[in-house]
């Protein structure tokens, strides 16, 4: 719309030529009655006569040159802006600029930190192989508690939780059952019994307050925080299944947590 603001030159010049116009034409027409008045003293031997058409004739001439120039400086100056240059810098031209921002939109997809040895959704590929070989190193489960923080995501509630073993024994799934609340209320119980260690986070970045990968731990809200945990299922023996000696079982144990 800014574009099209421009000062009104083509009137300017159109006033111009009007008024050259007129003054030619007046112009012409004194030149004349000054010309048949210098030619009627000639013929009568009017030296007066004679005299004032001589002058007239000349002032004609003088007034056309001086015409002239002021309607070529008025074309020169309005049409190509030569005399821009000699304003001072308050009065030259202005150039109008108006700059949009793109909208820093949301980001679209969730990003995640993974312990190496994560078992992730490849099915059944632990199932006769030892968990403790899936468990993440203390520095790997110390970067992803640090994020969790940083989220905030310690401070808010768990929506869901599931257990996923990682492997099975002659009596069925080891772990006991999960509970929602192991997250935040019951965690000091949880911890004490289950040992759990950071295995996975996942999240969705707010594309409005930083990038939109894992640097970014200001997580969007419509996409819950994800959080996985390595823990010990169950320990030794248990004299309740039916006397079976349960090696010490792995598994997973897995958090939603609505980003508030």
């Amino acid at each position: 719309m800014l574009k099209d603001i421009a000062a009104p030159l083509t009137q300017l010049n159109t006033i111009a030529a009007w008024f050259l116009g007129s003054a030619i034409a007046l112009a012409v027409v004194g030149c004349a009655c000054l010309l048949l008045t210098w030619l009627a003293g000639k013929t009568f031997s009017m030296q007066e006569w004679v005299k004032k058409g001589q002058i007239g004739v000349a002032m004609f001439f003088l007034g056309a040159l001086l015409l002239g120039s002021i309607g070529g400086g008025i074309e020169w100056s309005s049409s190509d802006s030569k005399t821009e240059g000699l304003l001072p810098e308050a009065a030259k031209q202005k150039t109008i600029r108006v700059d949009r921002k793109a909208p820093h939109s949301k980001c679209t997809s969730t990003v995640s930190i993974s312990a190496k040895t994560h078992l992730g959704g490849k099915k059944d590929k632990a199932k006769d192989e030892d968990g403790e070989k899936y468990k993440p190193t203390e520095a790997e489960a110390g970067k992803m508690g640090r994020a969790i923080r940083e989220i905030g995501a310690n401070k808010w509630e768990a929506e869901s939780v599931k257990t996923k073993d990682i492997k099975w024994s002659k009596v069925g799934r080891a772990g006991d059952m999960p509970k929602k609340e192991d997250w935040k209320q019951n965690r000091s119980d949880y911890e004490a019994k289950h040992s759990p260690m950071y295995s996975r986070i996942q999240w969705q970045p707010d594309g409005k307050k930083g990038n939109c990968d894992n640097t970014n731990f200001h997580a969007a809200k419509g996409a819950p925080v994800e959080v996985i945990f390595w823990e010990v299922h169950r320990k030794g023996k248990d004299p309740d299944d039916w006397g079976w000696n349960v090696a010490q079982q792995y598994g997973y144990r897995m958090f939603t947590i609505p980003v508030k």
